[in-house]
């Protein structure tokens, strides 16, 4: 294992500068959380702070909608209302081909739906574009677009605006200040942007400004919402990776990470790779099997997006939890390998929980 830094509060204020936020929480069962913040100068930050948490979000699509429909085999048309099958083998792709990224769906496409856009007609647009041409269940191949499918498919099955149906079911039962897109976030003035680093200047990609009520664009503007039809708009949510959420909010979410009875949905039959460092897949989570990077199992999310870098982790074996966030990527930084400073987190929380 890399080597493993004994003081998190040391190894955090060490990576600020260049970072314009770093922070880490941690918990022991039964002991109190530890949360370790350092900023730049200029910005500040509390464990209460609110930022955007990129693909964490999975986390909270993927137990929205299992909540919504805990049915992991249903396919996905038979709630979109149209057709949607892999077109390598004709076969419609299920709930839980899609939450564990073996559907066949791509990338490639892109998954920002324009605003005032159906769902439907931006999917009839992209066609065969939206599939990589690999048959459901016969690779792994992570894909946001599926996330947003999965929203959408939650309202279809719950009749119920996804904001609202992921305030019932995971993020209030949680006790968290959180929402999608600022959806359901009444307190926003302790918020902090999402940065890109160009040398030493730090540049804003997104929440410079928040609009002060309503979903809120990256622009800062609120954006008007259309009548309620199930499936219809989820995408002004950004379910793939719009939540914002807190270090305190990422850690309690964190410590309540447990696979359900019927998780996970997807075992990785080859030996865990840099590619693909997961042993399964379950709802919105991933379950990394242990290596160098960590030595046990660790159940949760990464995230990589606008500059910002992060985890939310459940150690499976000493019930431990942690979350952390970087703040502030170099601006040509597009990579999803682990970075040094992660490696030295996982490092340090192997140690403070082991």
């Amino acid at each position: 294992m890399t080597g493993p830094v004994a003081d998190p509060a040391a190894l955090i204020r060490s990576l600020v500068p260049p970072f314009a936020f770093a922070g880490l929480a941690f918990a022991r069962p039964g002991a109190a959380a530890c949360f370790h913040i350092a900023t730049a100068p200029g910005l500040t930050a509390t464990p209460d702070t609110l930022w955007r948490a990129a693909s964490i979000s999975k986390i909270v699509t993927g137990r929205t909608l299992r909540a919504a429909c805990p049915a992991a085999e249903t396919p996905a048309e038979e709630l979109l209302g149209l057709p949607f099958r892999n077109p390598a083998t004709g076969q419609p792709v299920t709930l839980a081909q899609i939450a564990t990224h073996t559907s066949g769906l791509s990338d490639a496409a892109g998954y920002l739906v324009p605003q005032g856009m159906s769902l439907a007609d931006w999917l009839a647009g992209q066609g065969a574009a939206i599939w990589a041409g690999t048959p459901p269940g016969a690779g792994w191949d992570y894909c946001n677009l599926g996330y947003l499918i999965l929203a959408a498919c939650a309202e279809v099955a719950s009749g119920r605006p996804f904001d609202a149906l992921a305030q019932e079911a995971v993020i209030g039962p949680a006790g968290i200040t959180a929402g999608f897109n600022w959806a359901g976030v009444a307190a926003r003035h302790n918020h902090i942007a999402t940065f890109r680093r160009d040398g030493t200047r730090l540049l804003p990609q997104i929440d410079a400004v928040v609009a002060p009520q309503g979903i809120s664009g990256p622009d800062g503007r609120e954006v008007p919402r259309p009548p309620f039809t199930a499936g219809v708009h989820v995408a002004q949510f950004s379910p793939q990776g719009g939540l914002r959420l807190s270090l305190h909010g990422a850690l309690t979410l964190a410590q309540g990470l447990t696979l359900l009875p019927d998780e996970p949905l997807w075992h990785n039959p080859a030996p865990a790779t840099q590619d693909n460092p997961f042993a399964a897949q379950g709802w919105g989570l991933q379950v990394l099997a242990p290596g160098d990077h960590y030595p046990r199992q660790l159940v949760g999310h990464f995230a990589n997006a606008y500059g910002m870098c992060g985890g939310v982790w459940h150690d499976r074996l000493t019930g431990g939890a942690f979350a952390y966030v970087l703040n502030g990527l170099p601006r040509a930084d597009e990579s999803d390998a682990l970075r040094p400073e992660e490696l030295a987190i996982l490092a340090t929380m192997a140690q403070a929980l082991g």
